[in-house]
């Protein structure tokens, strides 16, 4: 049993890691839109506030945690 625990381990949290996803990183700007499509997140953000928006895809934490008028990537790292 001790040896199997640690191949226990080692498979969780590989199983683990998998769960998160990592995304391209959107331009800097403005948060201007948030739009979930089911199990899909995106933002929209106005990176000049010239009206030359970018949608792009973002976790489920990135959506939370981005408001709508706040700068991304900043509001990624609060």
């Amino acid at each position: 049993m001790h040896r199997l625990a640690p191949v226990l381990v080692a498979v969780t949290a590989l199983a683990l890691a998998g769960c998160a996803r990592d995304f391209d990183q959107g331009p800097d700007g403005q948060v201007t839109e948030k739009i979930k499509d089911g199990k899909t997140f995106y933002l929209v953000v106005d990176p000049a506030k010239a009206g030359k928006e970018k949608k792009f895809r973002v976790s489920k934490y990135d959506y939370h945690d981005c408001n709508r008028g706040s700068k991304y990537p900043k509001c990624t790292s609060d």
